[in-house]
């Protein structure tokens, strides 16, 4: 009877089985299940960029990181300002994924044997763990492309949103899109606007969830990890640095339901606070721009070295955006 049942073979749940095994867990008492691959590179959508914590995580898993890591990232474009990057590189996620489950037969759908143990690292669906009704799910889609020299890593904004490319192997990059407002047609025409002269290899389809830590974690004898739990960054939707943190802190609280709780708020409750941002920035609301500790903080949580100028353009230009439903709102409430 299997122990233990992680569901989902993505970064989380893959990375959770490497860390059992190598502390001793029986492979025998583990059962991994995922379904069959619906995109071309056999995982779900992802933009392939990783931070420096990276490295630290894939030693601990007994994995050479060099031998992932495509392509490093020291300067990239904000539209057209030009920024410096710190740790960030693209890594071949696939292949990564691949070893960490080495040795290891992924099902497509769990054998009906009841699990004393069920970890639901199933992303977007959170199968196991339940819906949550205030979920906060932003569309997005990326084209893999050939560029005919090597591409520079950009991020464009856009309304309750932006675009990105993201340097790959050789002349290759991801350019994607994720946005809140716009429709499919207008997502695609920013993909191709900044794909334009390029080679399309592959193109997919999803979303990121952008809530913040949800919580319950554990519900009975479910455990979530990863971006089923909420633990992807909602305002650039990083979340594969933190899917393998909170599988390690999983691990080290493995019998301690509220320990893994409070180690996840511990390391990313802040979440929450630019998921309200989000939030925010939807509804047209006014953005907090005087929390200028956060922004910085966000900024060098994705790898960028926030100057001046970034922050003024990243995060001031949205706010600007909003000048005319602010005067709006002070005229009315003048009138009354």
């Amino acid at each position: 009877m299997a122990r233990i049942l992680i569901a989902g073979a993505g970064i989380s749940g893959s990375y959770l089985l490497r860390l059992l095994i190598r502390r001793g867990v029986n492979p025998k008492e583990i059962e991994i299940v995922d379904p069959s691959p619906k995109t071309r590179c056999g995982i779900a959508p992802c933009g392939f960029a990783a931070t420096s914590h990276f490295i630290p995580l894939c030693q601990e898993v007994g994995l050479n990181p060099e031998k992932y890591i495509l392509r490093s990232l020291d300067v990239g474009y904000l539209d057209k300002i030009r920024i410096e990057i710190k740790g960030i590189f693209s890594i071949d996620k696939p292949a990564f994924i691949r070893d960490l489950l080495e040795g290891v037969e992924v099902a497509s759908s769990p054998s009906g044997i009841a699990a004393e143990r069920i970890i639901d690292a199933t992303g977007i669906a959170r199968a196991y763990i339940g819906e949550y009704d205030s979920d906060l799910l932003v569309p997005g889609l990326q084209r893999k492309v050939e560029f005919p020299h090597p591409p520079q890593a950009r991020e464009c904004l856009h309304h309750v949103g932006y675009s990105w490319v993201i340097p790959l192997e050789g002349n290759s990059a991801h350019v994607g899109i994720g946005s809140m407002t716009y429709d499919i047609d207008a997502m695609r025409k920013a993909v191709e606007e900044l794909a334009e002269g390029a080679k399309t290899i592959c193109s997919c389809q999803g979303y990121v969830r952008s809530t913040g830590p949800i919580l319950p974690l554990v519900q009975g004898n479910v455990w979530a990890v990863g971006e089923a739990g909420g633990i992807a960054e909602p305002l650039s939707g990083v979340g594969m640095v933190p899917a393998m943190v909170s599988a390690k802190l999983l691990v080290e609280h493995w019998d301690d339901p509220e320990g893994y709780e409070a180690a996840i708020l511990g390391e990313y409750g802040w979440f929450r606070k630019t998921a309200a941002i989000l939030y925010t920035w939807r509804n047209g609301g006014l953005l907090p721009i005087w929390d200028l500790g956060l922004w910085k903080k966000c900024a060098e949580f994705v790898g960028f070295k926030p100057n001046i100028s970034y922050l003024i353009y990243r995060y001031m230009v949205p706010i600007v955006l909003q000048l005319p439903s602010v005067l709006q709102l002070l005229r009315s409430a003048r009138r009354s």
